[in-house]
């Protein structure tokens, strides 16, 4: 076991950097092999061994919550129609997330790759060369499974943006790599969760550091994402047969900044205003509503569509967390809804932020997304049952909206109802673009809706330029 002198509290150590001479080089995926020499040495030292996995925990938490917090829900929530943007230098980084015109050179592209590839490479430094130490053996193991998740982690990530990449782990000797073969790559997604599944803990000293939980959600939500309605079965049944995770009473509490690490929570990228803080709340509200004297914001705004506002019930708790008007600084009525331009608040106002940036958490992985995934498995098997209403209704019922019923109800019909129901759920959490690649919707909706410069391949990310460059054995996703 990690002691408490040894991780301190986890909020603020996967934000800090392991800073050795290896981690002032390039930080170019394919640069594996290079370290090894040094890690003898470092890596014999309890010390040194839990530098470099909060280093890899920290890079594992940038490929996602990179640019301040920004990269993941961006590049979800503006190519699915989710948020629309507007002013501010980021202004030209979102406009081609939100009508289809971007290509390889976009630097969030660019950044998620570099960062995804230095937290395998500190995943594989571990995973190589812990073995060997003589450290003790208990340590040693929770070091190794922990690695192994992020890494896995990592790897789903890529995955889900990007397809098929290039497969480098611990045993990787060619210094140019080619993508993997879909299958290679989903194997080995699985089997490192797997592997993290069987050797974590169900409970960590420190919230945010890896658990059996943690790894169990992210394997669930890989399968679901990958249409393996039985394993996804399977598994989130696992994770409820735990008794860990619940649904809180309320909706607002499962964010609030006072009941962070709570029980609905099974894997979260922490964050801290002094350290590795998130932007979310700068890159939303505008500079002239009535702010914490310690909140600073950007010009730039991020808005949610009227149409999407509309649709929630009146009584649903997840509906009352936008911003629809407001006072602001100079004594005047500011009207949003009406105009696309609502302000989702789901993420409180920190009183101990830095400017910019906040402490508030992002979570990835949440026991409502575990009961709606398994929902909507089971309907994919077996079409609509009484149990997967159920499911739903759990979800429902903590929203304090009625509950709906079976009758009715087709295989299609509670397909696109389990849709409905995510959307109202999870917004603002990064999941909507990878529902509608799943539910088949994400061109479609992108070129009936609002723009017709969505294409088939848009459902990948282009390759970084940068990469392509670097690297002669790697391919570009077709289409680009």
């Amino acid at each position: 076991m990690f002691t408490p002198n040894e991780t301190n509290k986890m909020k603020k150590i996967i934000t800090s950097l392991f800073i050795a001479p290896w981690l002032l080089l390039s930080c170019e995926s394919l640069d594996e092999s290079v370290y090894s020499e040094l890690t003898p040495q470092v890596l014999n030292t309890q010390n040194g061994a839990l530098s470099l996995l909060n280093s890899a925990y920290s890079n594992a938490s940038l490929v996602t919550l990179g640019n301040g917090g920004v990269q993941l829900y961006f590049l979800s929530a503006m190519p699915s129609g989710e948020a629309w943007n507007q002013g501010g230098n980021i202004e030209a980084q979102l406009t081609p997330l939100t009508n289809f015109t971007w290509d390889s050179n976009h630097s969030f592209f660019n950044e998620v790759w570099r960062v995804a590839y230095a937290a395998i490479r500190d995943a594989n430094l571990l995973l190589a060369e812990i073995p060997n130490t003589t450290l003790p053996e208990n340590f040693k193991e929770r070091v190794i499974a922990e690695a192994t998740f992020i890494r896995g982690f990592s790897y789903s990530l890529l995955y889900n943006w990007f397809g098929p990449v290039p497969l480098i782990t611990e045993e990787t000797t060619d210094y140019y790599v080619a993508k993997a073969s879909d299958e290679a790559i989903r194997e080995f997604i699985e089997k490192d969760l797997l592997w993290a599944v069987e050797k974590l803990p169900l409970n960590q000293p420190e919230f945010g550091r890896a658990s059996k939980g943690a790894a169990l959600g992210v394997l669930a939500k890989f399968y679901l994402n990958t249409k393996q309605w039985q394993k996804t079965i399977e598994t989130t049944r696992k994770i409820i047969a735990l008794g860990t995770y619940e649904l809180l009473d309320s909706y607002q509490k499962v964010f609030a900044l006072d009941n962070e690490g709570n029980p609905e929570i099974l894997w979260a990228l922490t964050r801290h205003p002094q350290g590795g803080a998130i932007f979310l709340n700068a890159l939303t509200f505008p500079t002239d509503y009535p702010l914490l004297p310690n909140l600073g914001v950007y010009a730039a705004r991020t808005y949610v569509y009227d149409d999407f506002v509309y649709s929630f019930d009146s009584a649903d708790e997840r509906g009352k967390l936008f911003v629809t008007e407001y006072t602001n600084t100079a004594g005047q009525l500011i009207q949003l809804l009406g105009k696309n331009q609502t302000l989702p608040y789901k993420y409180e106002f920190d009183p101990n932020s830095s400017g910019p940036g906040t402490g508030n958490d992002f979570p990835i992985v949440r026991y409502s997304d575990i009961l709606l995934s398994l929902a909507e498995a089971l309907n994919e098997v077996q079409g609509p049952q009484q149990e997967t209403i159920d499911l739903i209704n759990a979800v429902r019922t903590r929203a304090k909206v009625s509950p709906i019923e079976l009758a009715g109800h087709t295989q299609q019909s509670l397909r696109e109802r389990i849709y409905q129901e995510r959307e109202w759920e999870f917004y603002s959490e990064a999941k909507r673009r990878e529902d509608q690649i799943r539910l088949g919707t994400f061109i479609t909706k992108a070129v009936n809706e609002r723009n017709k410069n969505a294409k088939p391949h848009h459902v990948l990310f282009p390759i970084p330029e940068i990469e392509l460059n670097a690297n002669p054995n790697l391919k570009q996703n077709d289409g680009y």
